[in-house]
């Protein structure tokens, strides 16, 4: 029998500034590139994924 790994994913606390009105933001990102934020001020929430070296997916969800 193989042993499945359970890989936890480390959410880590980061800043950055909201792409819909310019304030900063706290948001969380992991080891396997994916971060999310929410604005305090407008409540946008950006989701950003790593999906390459030189490739980028980022949404913007508006309320």
């Amino acid at each position: 029998m193989q042993k499945m790994k359970i890989e936890k994913d480390n959410w880590k606390e980061f800043t950055w500034h909201c792409p819909n009105c310019g304030a900063d933001s706290v948001g969380w990102k992991n080891t396997s590139g994916m971060a999310k934020a929410e604005c305090k001020k407008c409540h946008a929430v950006t989701v950003r994924k790593a999906m390459g070296r030189r490739h980028e997916r980022f949404d913007v969800y508006l309320p």
